[in-house]
């Protein structure tokens, strides 16, 4: 008998064991290889932190600010084709008792209606182009921000992603109150509800891999925190700061399935490689 329960408790132990070296369980993905950077469910009690799991890619949606938390996504060169942009549009696909932002919540606010996954990442079919005209992927960003220096970094990300490197981008808004094409400073715009809540800032964050690999760490990884206002300027490289303060400020943890020693190597300095041609 006492060998039985011997057996019993032993097994049991193995089994806790097990379960604990289990990974973080995420979607089936390729937008989130590394895991999710914080908490969502596809739950539609959970309006703070909806998850969306779409081909093109991975968000937390916030029903109370009308805006993502976060949005991951896969860049790799066949993404980007020649697809014309397509139309902003409600996103249907939200559960039933959430707000519906419409194209016409952003007109005359003064902010332009500002890409987290942007349109030429996803250009090479209709279907996924599509997908990031969903207004769930649309921030209220002002101009100078928007068609400045945010631009410019997300087209410095497509020419890393030409060289045949595997990129994971995530991006998201942060704080309220940002300023418009006017020169006021809002933190909400629609003439009726839903109100959309105007972010403080907005950031990125990118993995760089070598195609087929994992990372190690001397992979690259660049961070941007822009302001969103309209001091930001063309060049996004002065935006730059480390992995680890965007985490800081957003409380949230970049690619927690990586090794904790690679992924704290990877997070601690700014990138600073020289801005012009991007390192191959």
């Amino acid at each position: 008998m006492k060998r039985l329960v011997a057996c019993a408790l032993a097994a049991l132990v193995v089994a806790a064991v097990a379960g604990a070296q289990e990974p973080p369980k995420t979607p089936k993905n390729r937008n989130v290889r590394y895991g999710l950077p914080g908490e969502a469910k596809d739950d539609p009690a959970e309006k703070a932190a909806f998850l969306i799991d779409r081909p093109q890619y991975v968000m937390s949606y916030n029903d109370k600010t009308r805006c993502a938390n976060w949005v991951c996504w896969q860049l790799v060169s066949k993404d980007i084709g020649r697809v014309a942009r397509g139309a902003f549009e409600a996103d249907k696909g939200l559960p039933k008792g959430f707000a519906q932002v419409g194209f016409g919540t952003y007109t005359g606010s003064g902010f332009d209606r500002g890409h987290l996954v942007p349109s030429k990442d996803r250009s090479d079919t209709e279907e996924n182009n599509d997908a990031v005209f969903l207004m769930t992927n649309i921030v209220p960003q002002s101009p100078k921000c928007n068609q400045g220096g945010w631009e410019r970094f997300e087209s410095y990300c497509r020419t890393i992603a030409d060289t045949g490197k595997e990129l994971y981008i995530a991006a998201g808004p942060h704080g309220q109150g940002g300023v418009s094409s006017d020169g006021a400073k809002k933190l909400t715009i629609g003439k009726n509800p839903p109100f959309v809540t105007v972010p403080a800032s907005v950031w990125k964050v990118v993995l760089v891999v070598d195609k087929g690999r994992n990372p190690t760490k001397d992979s690259r990884t660049i961070a941007v925190w822009m302001p969103n206002d309209d001091t930001v300027v063309e060049d996004w490289s002065r935006y730059r700061v480390s992995v680890a303060e965007v985490e800081k400020k957003t409380k949230l943890k970049f690619w927690p399935l990586l090794n904790e020693e690679t992924a704290t190597a990877l997070k601690e300095k700014p990138d600073d490689v020289k801005i012009g041609a991007p390192k191959k």
